[in-house]
């Protein structure tokens, strides 16, 4: 009686092992033929997306906003460099404006000065020859004059008929004849002095002329012109300094000029990255491989499934595609692959937070 219970339970406990490996080798088998199955759908199939919720604090997101921060202040100050060079350059244009307009007035001048002095050159000479005919009858005449008085006032005197204190008179009127002659000499020789000093100045003057620019210095220069041409050539190498740091200001302001724009476009490529653009316009956003973007096209069904694959239904449509490539990790694989995000538009909201989403049509048609 105890034997045939024991064998009874032995049968049973065998039998339920049986069953037990029967189930576990059956679970086994779906398993492998689920991964298989999986594994030979991302091997064959092109029809499938990788729906990303962007978020403002994902790491992606915060590194590409402190990329943005950063190259913009960069930007920012390279742009603050530029509106100073712009200003020093400004600065330098009106120094060479009035550096030139001060050499051409000085030329001008020069000219009007030589001008005038050459006219007063010219009056005194006349003056000098209308002074010098003068002065020779003026004198011819007082020394006839005195020779004629002196003798006929010792004449007169000697006779008895001419008073002392007469002759005295006489002969201090004759005395100032002497002095007015002397007056004309001194008068002539100032004349000719001035002359001589302003026919040099306009020797001077010419002599700037001809030489202006030159390293030698011309024959006839005066200490008062050599004053003068100090002055413009002051002015010339402050205008040859100017121009020069013109020509280094234009060239620091093309070179900020193309920095600037290189972080123009480093900014524009950081600022049209698809996760940016996501979270600036609230987008709900899916990754499409490269080779699945022939099925991704606007207005494609999208469906959801249980299990990746089964019991699917529709739950949105595909929008635009955004400019710009992104690397995402393989849903299964563990490897990166390339791609491109795309709008979606979904009826289901929670179909956002699902691994994949396919195109089209169900994988399995149900």
């Amino acid at each position: 009686m105890n034997q045939r219970v024991a064998n009874r339970i032995n049968s049973v406990v065998v039998s339920a092992y049986k069953f037990m490996g029967s189930v576990l080798l059956a679970l086994i088998m779906l398993g492998l033929l689920s991964f298989l199955a999986v594994q030979g759908f991302f091997l064959v199939s092109r029809g499938w997306v990788s729906p990303t919720v962007v978020s403002p604090t994902d790491t992606e997101i915060l590194t590409l906003s402190t990329q943005v921060a950063a190259q913009t202040s960069a930007r920012d100050h390279v742009l603050t460099e530029r509106r100073t060079v712009e200003d020093r350059i400004a600065d330098t244009e009106r120094t060479i404006a009035a550096e030139r307009s001060f050499q051409q007035r000085f030329r001008v001048a020069l000219n009007g000065e030589r001008t005038a002095r050459d006219r007063v050159s010219r009056r005194l000479s006349e003056l000098r020859r209308e002074y010098g005919l003068a002065r020779a009858e003026i004198v011819q005449s007082n020394r006839a004059f005195s020779g004629l008085t002196r003798v006929r006032t010792e004449a007169l005197y000697g006779a008895r008929l001419l008073e002392q204190e007469d002759k005295l008179t006489m002969n201090h009127h004759l005395a100032q004849l002497a002095q007015s002659n002397l007056s004309l000499a001194q008068s002539s020789v100032d004349l000719e002095t001035k002359l001589e000093s302003l026919q040099r100045e306009m020797a001077g003057l010419a002599a700037v002329q001809k030489g202006l620019g030159q390293e030698s210095a011309p024959d006839g220069m005066t200490t008062d012109v050599l004053l003068l041409e100090r002055e413009f050539t002051h002015s010339t190498l402050e205008l040859a300094r100017a121009e020069a740091t013109l020509k280094s200001l234009r060239q620091d302001l093309q070179a900020l000029d193309d920095v600037a724009l290189r972080y123009e476009t480093l900014i524009a490529s950081l600022r049209a990255s698809p996760y940016l653009r996501a979270i600036e316009k609230d987008l709900t956003v899916a990754f499409v491989p490269y080779e699945n973007l022939g099925r991704a096209e606007q207005g494609t069904p999208l469906y959801a499934c249980a299990a990746m694959l089964f019991w699917c239904h529709e739950v949105g449509v595909v929008g635009k595609a955004l400019e710009g490539e992104v690397t995402l990790k393989h849903p299964i694989r563990q490897y990166m692959i390339r791609g491109l995000m795309v709008e979606i538009q979904l009826s289901d909201t929670p179909a956002a937070r699902e691994e994949l989403l396919h195109l089209g049509r169900p994988p399995m048609l149900f």
